[in-house]
């Protein structure tokens, strides 16, 4: 698979606030696994899946169908 084109096309269809709140909780999780423990790390990690989920269910229809396409084209190594 081309993950770069499967990251991209997510990441171009995101909104600035979206790519801000996941950005925080991506540190959020580095911070706790690197200084805290295992709770807080499973609760960081929560925040960050709870952000990606926020992220994809604010694509619109048109952009899920665009990355639906990126990511089958990719499965089959299309170009």
């Amino acid at each position: 698979m081309k993950h770069s084109e499967i990251l991209n096309a997510y990441i171009s269809r995101l909104t600035v606030a979206d790519l801000e709140n996941l950005a925080k909780q991506s540190r959020a999780c580095t911070h706790a696994a690197m200084n805290l423990g295992s709770s807080s790390q499973i609760e960081a990690q929560a925040g960050l899946y709870a952000a990606v989920c926020n992220a994809v269910d604010n694509l619109i229809r048109h952009d899920r169908e665009i990355i639906s396409k990126i990511v089958n084209s990719s499965i089959r190594g299309e170009q």
